[in-house]
């Protein structure tokens, strides 16, 4: 059964760029966020986060969260600083309450 609206949690989109030595793929970036998250905030955070990589082209990706950790979140992926053996920089972009709305903000910055 699912919720309805009124009790889900709020989540938020946040576009960033990601400037890296190597190529990174999908799966090596949500794992350094994750792990970064639980690092700094604790495992309960991290999952509390709700945390989510929507979409990643290789340089730019958009990622979800829970409107509650959004600071969290910023904090944590602003440093990022490693990813496998290569040296990352992970910079926020913007911050959108839809997915639609971060994705203009990603083609304006294109």
């Amino acid at each position: 059964m699912k919720l309805p609206p009124s009790m889900r949690s709020r989540k938020r989109y946040i576009a960033f760029r990601l400037i890296s030595e190597k190529s990174v793929d999908e799966k090596a970036i949500a794992e350094a966020m994750v792990r970064n998250i639980a690092t700094l905030f604790g495992e309960v955070s991290a999952v509390e986060c709700g945390l989510k990589l929507e979409k990643f082209d290789g340089e730019k990706g958009i990622v979800r969260c829970n409107l509650e950790a959004l600071e969290k979140v910023m904090i944590a992926l602003t440093l990022i600083d490693k990813i496998g053996e290569g040296n990352v920089a992970l910079l926020t972009l913007g911050m959108s309450g839809t997915l639609r709305g971060c994705k203009k903000k990603l083609e304006v910055l294109a």
